[in-house]
């Protein structure tokens, strides 16, 4: 038997076999195509094509390249020192977080999705009471309520 050269990576092996190449590697992607499998797997359902997670890891690369080439653009575009410098050279969580906003399409895409930075919330924020002063406070209500009915009843005799 002779040596066997595989078409994929030139590699000469008795086998025949040659290297593994990860479909990672085949589909010329960033993204972990077998780390997406697993998580669509663990998430979605117990049976996954093969192609899917490929498709999902293309779809997500182009995403992230997009929105992160905008953010850039927007860093490059942003404020200036006297000397005409950049003030910030760095992409922020920030600069992220308003490309996502300002494209409506990826707005729609992320809306349940809380983004963690250093603006305002846009809600207001909700404090968390203990349950004795949440039963304190239903008692007044109840109380301030029922005052209230009892001075407004119309007598008719007026």
């Amino acid at each position: 038997m002779g040596k066997v050269v595989s078409k994929a990576t030139g590699n000469c092996t008795m086998s025949g076999r040659g290297k593994t190449i990860s479909r990672q590697a085949k589909a010329g992607v960033t993204l972990s195509v077998a780390r997406i499998a697993k998580l669509l797997r663990k998430s979605r359902a117990a049976y996954v094509s093969s192609r899917a997670p490929l498709y999902v890891a293309g779809v997500a690369e182009t995403i992230v390249d997009s929105v992160v080439k905008q953010a850039a653009e927007n860093v490059r575009n942003g404020q200036r020192n006297g000397k005409g410098g950049l003030v910030f050279n760095r992409i922020n969580s920030i600069d992220v977080i308003n490309v996502v906003r300002s494209d409506p399409d990826l707005a729609r895409l992320c809306a349940g999705f809380a983004f963690a930075s250093n603006r305002r919330p846009t809600k207001p924020m909700v404090h968390i009471t203990s349950a004795q002063d949440m039963v304190a406070r239903r008692k007044k209500r109840s109380e301030d309520k029922d005052a209230n009915d009892k001075s407004s009843i119309n007598t008719g005799l007026d």
